[in-house]
């Protein structure tokens, strides 16, 4: 029988690494989390681009976008905080509404649902940023 080992990419603000295990992951974002201006980190299977995760994050707040693969087909995570975060995204600021933020616990359960399925985890809500035809 032939054992599989999951390997996970994942790219950070100033780092490119290979993760083998969810625990792993967890470190990552929990660290980018509790930087002053916070991280974003991008998450995908090893073998390929698609699908992945991205979580901006910043101290508890996070929001999370799922993309299926390069045709345009994104997710963006639906939360309930009554307030806007500014996020560092791609090195610039961007002010993401108060509906799209999720509780860094939510973000992290992502992660680990995709960890085990490489589909859009099931335990937030989405919103739909394309219009199918």
């Amino acid at each position: 029988m032939i054992s599989y080992k999951k390997i996970m990419s994942v790219s950070t603000t100033n780092d490119n690494i290979l993760c083998q295990s969810k625990a792993e992951m967890v470190e990552i974002i929990k660290q980018g989390a509790a930087l002053p201006q916070g991280d974003e980190i991008w998450v995908s299977s090893k073998e390929k681009p698609y699908p992945c995760l991205s979580i901006l994050m910043k101290d508890q707040y996070t929001c999370v976008h799922y993309f299926e693969n390069d045709e345009g087909n994104v997710w963006q995570s639906c939360g309930d905080f009554n307030k806007e975060v500014i996020f560092l995204a791609g090195g610039e600021e961007w002010t993401a509404p108060e509906y799209v933020i999720v509780p860094l616990e939510k973000a992290i359960c992502c992660m680990e649902e995709f960890w085990d399925t490489l589909e859009r985890p099931t335990c937030i809500e989405w919103e739909a940023l394309w219009e199918e035809n």
